[in-house]
């Protein structure tokens, strides 16, 4: 039973996957169009609409490449504190940086436009600085956790953290 259910949920997976990647594309398409109807109409704010369109479907393909990656192509018994701190790292990075494009963006619109409206992509921005000063957090304490105890070299177990399993390179061999 488990073996059915590993084989349709890695199916919705790479379905999923490849349903992120189209849309992504259609995404770039419409971009395109709205490009190309903004400048014959003189319409120069509206190109940032297709960038704005661009920025989505740039979050859309690094979400489905993120998917692929850990659903789809990672063995998932082999995953380590580690693994998974740099699963989650990666994530909200892409997170991180598709919010501050927008809000870029939205930020050019309103200032073109009615600076009235400018609160909503401030909000963004300080939301999108939030979640990377959270990362920042989860990622100095999660290190601070996995750290070895101060006599862990004497009892030969500098290559692993508290739950058994392998640091990072650049931690083992008691560079801390």
């Amino acid at each position: 039973m488990r073996a059915l259910y590993e084989r349709i949920a890695l199916f919705y997976y790479a379905l999923a996957t490849i349903f992120l990647m189209v849309l992504a594309l259609v995404l770039l398409g419409l971009a395109v169009w709205e490009l190309v109807v903004a400048f014959r109409a003189g319409e120069v704010l509206d190109v940032l609409d297709s960038a704005g369109l661009v920025i989505v479907g740039f979050a859309i393909v690094e979400t489905s490449k993120f998917i692929a990656e850990e659903e789809i192509f990672r063995q998932k018994e082999l995953r380590s504190a580690v693994e998974a701190r740099r699963s989650l790292t990666k994530f909200v990075s892409i997170i991180v940086i598709a919010i501050s494009l927008e809000a870029l963006v939205m930020t050019f619109e309103t200032g073109r436009t009615d600076i009235s409206h400018a609160l909503y992509p401030a909000g963004l921005f300080a939301a999108a600085m939030f979640a990377l000063l959270a990362l920042g957090a989860f990622q100095w304490l999660s290190s601070r956790i996995a750290a070895p105890p101060e006599d862990a070299e004497e009892h030969g177990e500098d290559a692993m953290d508290h739950h058994g399993a392998e640091r990072e390179e650049g931690e083992k061999g008691g560079s801390r």
